[in-house]
């Protein structure tokens, strides 16, 4: 009970005493008593309900969540990152749609980092980096920009500051320098930063 209801009451038994006659106080008291507890305890078991439906809402989604890290995921998704959890909650349909639309049969992301990728100086697109067991991807949330990477290409990775609270990443391509900024989550990036260093010399 909150502290409005409480004072309410308290004026509310004022009121009885006040104006009921002192032989019935006794009977009303009593029978306002009972209807306010057959309230409190309707109100009990609604929140009850409501908490329990919330429950299984938030586990539904947790099944949800999870089975998409299992296909999307190497390793069936045993070692995913916080960032990566919380960036499948956001965005479900995306996730399952990436590994319909744009991953190869047994392809697996290693980690994947939301960005913005300056393709050119007049051309900055946002969407995912994501390495995978097979290749490097980039792609948008409408997929109607994808963009392929060969680990065998790249030369070298670095991160670099971008602004007060952004961080960058730099992938030397052969001739090419790959540049996604726009990064907010430093440990996501330096995972994903590494695991392309790694995949590349490892190839």
């Amino acid at each position: 009970m909150n502290i409005y209801q409480t004072i309410l009451y308290k004026v509310e038994d004022m009121l009885i005493k006040l104006f009921t006659k002192k032989e019935k106080y006794a009977d009303v008291k009593a029978g306002i008593e009972q209807k306010r507890a057959e309230k409190e305890q309707t109100r009990l078991l609604k929140q009850q309900e409501k908490e329990r439906l919330k429950r299984e809402r938030e586990e539904q989604e947790r099944r949800e969540i999870e089975a998409i890290i299992a296909n999307l995921l190497e390793h069936n998704g045993q070692n995913y990152s916080p960032y990566e959890y919380n960036e499948i909650k956001r965005n479900k349909v995306f996730f399952r749609s990436l590994i319909q639309r744009v991953f190869e049969p047994n392809e697996k992301a290693l980690a994947f980092i939301y960005c913005e990728y300056d393709k050119s100086s007049k051309k900055e697109i946002f969407g995912y980096l994501i390495p995978t067991n097979k290749r490097i991807i980039f792609v948008n949330k409408r997929f109607s920009v994808i963009q392929r990477f060969r680990y065998q290409t790249v030369r070298n990775v670095n991160w670099f500051k971008d602004g007060l609270l952004e961080r960058g990443l730099k992938i030397q391509y052969g001739k090419r320098r790959l540049e996604f900024d726009e990064i907010f989550d430093q440990d996501q990036l330096i995972r994903v930063g590494n695991i392309i260093l790694n995949k590349s010399r490892n190839i």
